[in-house]
């Protein structure tokens, strides 16, 4: 019966993954297609670009992308003979019913069979999860390799052996390729398998986390070397972490892009004069006016200045340009990724002074919104909106009874909720952090409904 049940819920997942690969999205989120066209660059003209068709203004620097996910579809084109998103999004899927099955040996793990299919059924049928299964995005092929490496971790941990720890440290490697936020967990891992080889009393502790060590390194370096051949500096996987840094630490947006957008062209007349002005000039990226569909050509003196007056807010959802202007007025002749970071901190030094408690407030705030919902917007509908809260209050009980139980598998699972929920509260807020993380949360459910299903069982019969 335990059997026929996972077979039958790894089946229900393929199919959902292979329907929505089949017939995606439409249309797009901005990601995939930036990973899209990426993809296709590399194996159309070896350079990690955006060619192709895409729409103005949506466009971000090529090297804000993770570079995991678009190598991956490069080489199933290159197997393929040819640019084939429709066979990538078929592979994308097959991973993501690989991640199922993961979920369901963390959940056999920390709970038993119960808690296995019941991860299982979770992960193969979250609506968000599956809609990203019809586009290019990182989130399914992350959630996979997050939920590989964590087995693997265990799996060292329990018997030890450079090879074991080897697989965690591939597997983590591959992970920040796909998810830059996990390159930290790539310097824990030969900690780790340190602390486990000394526990055993083994004095070649230094083996199993020179293993952990390479294996992490020999992923992630030629990308680093890569990026600093290209970009004349040192970038281990990717630039857009100073964007999401200065939005998210952004007090009076409340972290929010968009509200950023607002804030900066209601309170700075110049830049908004200057933003129209940039906007219908072409240039090297956009060889055409991004306002030729929208407004007619403002000739003569003050003619930005008029068009601004009368240009609605919110059409201006040109982000990408406007951080840039901004950036190089901050930090004039500083690259733009770097201008940013650099504001991000001073943000965070500006309001801790100013404002400490509305700062902490908003970092609460932007952590619990993380968790609160899920992406996309099927996600926001109530009956899928209470069970993602029940699988989250489901997952926070189940890793209380590790806690309680003093099983130490509860400390890399806590260690990664607290990273999602860091990481949500300084950058921007997404509960797309989270989804990566669901097959984890997905077992620590399950571990908790296992939990409780036995405990109904051993309840006394009332006489």
């Amino acid at each position: 019966m335990h059997r026929a049940a996972l077979v039958a819920i790894l089946l229900v997942a393929l199919g959902l993954r292979i329907g929505y690969a089949l017939d995606p999205a439409d249309p797009q989120l901005p990601d995939s297609r930036g990973y899209a066209r990426i993809a296709q660059s590399l194996y159309q003209d070896g350079r990690f670009e955006q060619r192709g068709d895409f729409v103005p203004g949506e466009v971000q620097q090529s090297s804000n992308f993770s570079p995991g996910l678009p190598i991956l579809v490069d080489g199933i084109y290159g197997l393929s003979g040819g640019v084939h998103p429709e066979l990538a999004r078929i592979v994308l899927a097959l991973i993501g019913t690989l991640g199922v099955f993961l979920a369901y040996l963390l959940g056999l793990r920390l709970g038993g069979p119960v808690a296995g299919l019941v991860a299982a059924l979770v992960v193969a049928t979250y609506p968000a999860l599956l809609e990203y299964q019809g586009m290019i995005m990182t989130e399914p092929l992350a959630a996979t390799l997050l939920a590989g490496a964590l087995l693997a971790f265990f799996r060292a941990w329990d018997r030890g052996g450079a090879a074991a720890w080897a697989l965690c440290g591939l597997l983590l490697g591959l992970l920040a390729m796909v998810r830059p936020e996990y390159l930290l967990f790539g310097a824990l891992v030969p900690l780790a398998a340190a602390l486990a080889a000394r526990a055993r009393g083994s004095r070649r502790w230094g083996v199993p986390a020179a293993a952990a060590a390479l294996a992490f390194v020999v992923v992630v370096l030629p990308w680093t070397i890569r990026n600093a051949v290209v970009l004349d500096r040192l970038v281990p996987i990717s630039t857009g972490s100073g964007k999401v840094l200065y939005i998210g630490t952004y007090l009076p947006a409340g972290g929010d892009g968009n509200e950023l957008r607002q804030e900066l062209l209601e309170h700075d007349p110049s830049l908004r004069r200057r933003f129209v002005s940039e906007l219908q000039r072409p240039t090297q990226s956009y060889p055409w006016p991004l306002f030729s569909q929208q407004f007619p050509p403002a000739e003569g003196v003050g003619a930005a200045e008029r068009l601004s007056t009368r240009l609605p807010l919110q059409r201006v959802t040109y982000l990408e340009r406007l951080l840039a202007l901004v950036a190089a007025d901050r930090y004039p002749g500083t690259p733009t990724d770097q201008a940013l970071s650099r504001m991000g901190r001073d943000n965070v030094r500006r309001y801790l002074g100013d404002d400490p408690l509305g700062f902490a407030g908003m970092m609460a705030r932007k952590a619990a919104d993380a968790w609160k919902e899920g992406p996309r917007a099927t996600m926001l509908e109530t009956g899928w909106r209470l069970w993602h809260g029940l699988v989250m209050v489901a997952a926070a009980l189940g890793l209380g009874l590790l806690a309680y139980r003093r099983r130490w598998e509860a400390i890399p699972i806590a260690l990664l909720a607290l990273a999602a929920t860091v990481l949500s509260a300084v950058l921007i807020a997404s509960p797309r952090r989270v989804i990566v993380i669901l097959p984890v949360v997905a077992a620590l459910a399950g571990t908790a409904v296992a939990w409780a299903a036995r405990r109904l069982r051993e309840r006394p019969a009332a006489p």
